[in-house]
Formats: C-alpha cells, sequence, structure tokens
C-alpha cells in the first residue's frame, strides 16, 4: 500500500510506502519519491483508499497501484535493494557498512551484487577514485594504476578484482564512489 501527501503550499506530492527496516524488522515509512504538482505527475493508474487532511493543511492519501517502480529514483530503489539484500546503507550522503560482517565483506558483497546485477560490467573497468594517482577499485585483473600488484585481492565475479586491504571508512567510500560511478541518479 502506498501513502502520497500532497502539501498545497509547496504544490508537491511525495509518495510512501511502509517497508521492513532491514537491521531490525520493524516497518518504516520510506520516501519512494516527491514531486511538483505541475499537472499529473503520475502516470499509474491508482485507486485511493482514504482521503485525510492533516492540521497543518496537507492532505493525505492511501493508494493502491498494481505498478509504480517506474515512479521512483533508480539510485533510491538501489539504495533500498542493497539495505535489504546485504544490510548496507546509505544515509544523508554517508555508507553505513553492515556491522555483522567485516569491512572486507562488505567490499566483496556490495561489488557482487553491483556485477550480479549488471551495474558493474567487464566494460566498466578499471574504476578509480577520482582523486586517485596509483589505486584502482575494481579492475578485470589483480593490479593497481601504478602496475603494483593488489594487496588482498578478491576476485568476487568473473575478471572482476577488489583489493579489501582496506579501512572500513575507506571501504565505505569506495562503495558510496562505485554507487555515485554505476547506478543511474
Amino acid at each position: 500500500m502506498y501513502h502520497a501527501t500532497i502539501d498545497p503550499d509547496a504544490r508537491t506530492l511525495t509518495l510512501t510506502e511502509r517497508r521492513p527496516d532491514p537491521i531490525t524488522g520493524e516497518e518504516r515509512e520510506v520516501t519512494i519519491n516527491t514531486y511538483e504538482l505541475n499537472g499529473s505527475p503520475l502516470e499509474t493508474d491508482f485507486v485511493t483508499r482514504s482521503i485525510s487532511e492533516s492540521e497543518d493543511g496537507k492532505i493525505h492519501l492511501e493508494l493502491e497501484a498494481d505498478a509504480i517502480t517506474d515512479l521512483a529514483s533508480p539510485r533510491a530503489d538501489f539504495w533500498d535493494e542493497v539495505a535489504a539484500t546485504l544490510g548496507i546503507e546509505y544515509r544523508h550522503g554517508n555508507v553505513r557498512l553492515n556491522d555483522e560482517k567485516s569491512a572486507a565483506q562488505n567490499y566483496r558483497d556490495f561489488v557482487r551484487f553491483l556485477a550480479e546485477r549488471d551495474y558493474l560490467t567487464t566494460e566498466d573497468l578499471p574504476i578509480a577514485l577520482p582523486s586517485a594517482t596509483n589505486r584502482y577499485i575494481v579492475n578485470n585483473a589483480p593490479y593497481h594504476q601504478d602496475g603494483s600488484e593488489m594487496t588482498r585481492e578478491e576476485e568476487v565475479a568473473e575478471d572482476v578484482y577488489i583489493d579489501v586491504n582496506a579501512s572500513a571508512d575507506t571501504i565505505g567510500r569506495h562503495i558510496k564512489a562505485l554507487s555515485e560511478q554505476l547506478v543511474p541518479a
């Protein structure tokens, strides 16, 4: 079931859905997208289940729709799937690793996830941080830009190598950089 809040002053519609939190299992409200109300932003057939108005003048709708995935932001959907599958979260511009696994395992799982879902292909390789001058974060061979061997290389998919010899903070930055480079906004 989807919920929408219409803010008449801002002329926006915010579409939300209740989803289970991947860590606690408790349901939470997840924003799918916010739309400007310049005409109808929605091209999906909705059935309105209820309508109410709050004290602040916002209109709240409970909606039912068969398919709504086209309305969501690809990157928001991506991070929802990562959180549900791997327990890695993206909040306020930062990556939060799954505490139940090592940083190296989080990194392996994340890059494998990208490869399995075709966000990452061998044509994308090698990948370095924009500021990097000598190290790749993902490559098609266990070597860095400067020709040195990766210290603790892992082949996470066929011809997809990462160096897991990094701190948790560095791995978090690598995960964030990969999502920014490979997942559409």
